[in-house]
C-alpha cells in the first residue's frame, strides 16, 4: 500500500499561545470559585455581585472574622469593607442552629463593628421570594453608596491599589488598620524611597537606627516566630527551644538593642499568594541568645516615596 503524507500546517511547529486572562477577572473567578460547594449561596452571591455590576464597589467572599472562640476565626459569605457589611445565607441545615448563629453574629458586630444582613433560606419559597430579596440588598448597597458620596466619605474600589506602594505614598503612610498588602520587598522598599530591581534579605535598613524586617510570624522549620498580646508583642525563637501551644515568656525588657523595626510581615492571601502587611513599628526590647522580644511602639508610618519617613508615637 503506498504511503500517504499529510499534509502538516506551516504553523504545526509553533508554540501554542495561551490567551492572557485579565488580572481582575481572574481575581472574580477565584473569588466565587471559594463559594462553589454551597448552591444556594453561590445563587445569592452571584447574582448579588452581577445585580450590582459595579466596579466601584468591593465584595469579598469567606471573609475571615474573630471568632467566639479565643485564637479561631469565622468566615462571613460576603463582606463589604466600604460599608462594613455582612451577608450570611443561611442555609437549610441552620434551622438547627439559630442561637449559634445569632451569638456568632452578635460577636462579629461587637468586635469588628459589622453589620449584618442575613438571608434565610426556610424563608424562601419561590424564585421569585429570591429575587425580591436580593434585589432588596442590591438596591440598599447602591443607597449606601450614594449616601457616602453625598457625604464625601465614599472611597471607590480600584483593583491592586492595596498593593500600589504609589497608592499609600500618595496618602502620607501606612497604619495597622489599612487593607496594604505588598507583594514583594522592594514594593515596601519605595515607600522610602528605595527603587530596588531585587530585595531577599529579611531586613531592609532605611536609616541609622531603623530597619524595615519581613517576618513570617508563625512557626516554620528553624524558627518559631509570633505576633502575641492583641498584635503588641512579637517573640523570636528556634523553634526547638519552643513548647507546642505554650506562649514564650518574655524576656527581660533592656536587654535588646533598642533599634527599631518597621514590620511588614510575610502572609498568604485566601488564593495562596504571598504578600506583606505592616503590623506595627517595635522596638528591640529584649534578647536572651538566639531569642528575642519586640513590642510595639506605634502603629503607623508617614512616609514621602523620597526616603522621609516618621514614625507617628502615640
Amino acid at each position: 500500500m503506498p504511503r500517504i503524507d499529510h499534509a502538516r500546517p506551516a504553523d504545526a511547529e509553533k508554540p501554542l499561545t495561551v490567551p492572557t486572562i485579565d488580572a481582575e477577572l481572574e481575581w472574580q473567578a477565584l473569588r466565587l470559585r471559594k463559594i462553589v460547594h454551597k448552591k444556594f449561596e453561590l445563587w445569592a452571591i452571584t447574582r448579588i455581585v452581577h445585580g450590582l455590576d459595579d466596579p466601584e464597589i468591593e465584595w469579598v467572599t469567606q471573609q475571615a472574622v474573630p471568632a467566639r472562640e479565643e485564637g479561631k476565626r469565622a468566615l462571613l459569605d460576603l463582606y463589604s469593607p466600604q460599608f462594613r457589611l455582612a451577608v450570611e445565607i443561611d442555609e437549610l441545615q441552620h434551622v438547627d442552629q439559630v442561637e449559634q448563629d445569632r451569638l456568632r453574629e452578635r460577636h462579629v458586630i461587637d468586635t469588628a463593628n459589622v453589620e449584618f444582613w442575613r438571608w434565610k433560606m426556610q424563608d424562601i419559597h419561590t424564585l421569585d421570594d429570591a429575587r425580591d430579596r436580593v434585589d432588596e440588598l442590591v438596591d440598599d448597597i447602591r443607597e449606601r453608596k450614594r449616601a457616602q458620596i453625598k457625604e464625601g466619605t465614599f472611597v471607590p474600589f480600584r483593583f491592586g491599589r492595596t498593593s500600589d506602594p504609589a497608592e499609600w505614598i500618595a496618602r502620607g503612610g501606612v497604619g495597622i488598620p489599612d487593607d496594604a498588602r505588598f507583594r514583594r520587598h522592594i514594593d515596601v522598599a519605595r515607600l522610602f524611597g528605595k527603587d530596588l530591581v531585587m530585595h531577599r534579605s529579611g531586613m531592609l535598613r532605611v536609616s541609622p537606627t531603623v530597619q524595615v524586617w519581613f517576618p513570617k510570624l508563625y512557626p516554620n522549620q528553624q524558627w518559631h516566630n509570633a505576633l502575641l498580646d492583641d498584635g503588641r508583642r512579637i517573640v523570636q525563637r528556634l523553634a526547638v527551644d519552643v513548647t507546642a501551644g505554650v506562649d514564650p515568656a518574655p524576656l527581660p525588657v533592656g536587654t535588646g538593642t533598642g533599634e527599631t523595626r518597621l514590620v511588614f510581615a510575610h502572609y498568604r492571601d485566601e488564593f495562596g499568594r504571598i504578600y506583606y502587611r505592616f503590623v506595627g513599628a517595635f522596638e528591640h526590647t529584649g534578647q536572651d541568645g538566639d531569642s528575642a522580644d519586640f513590642h510595639r511602639v506605634a502603629e503607623r508610618i508617614t512616609v514621602d516615596g523620597v526616603g522621609g519617613f516618621e514614625i507617628v508615637h502615640p
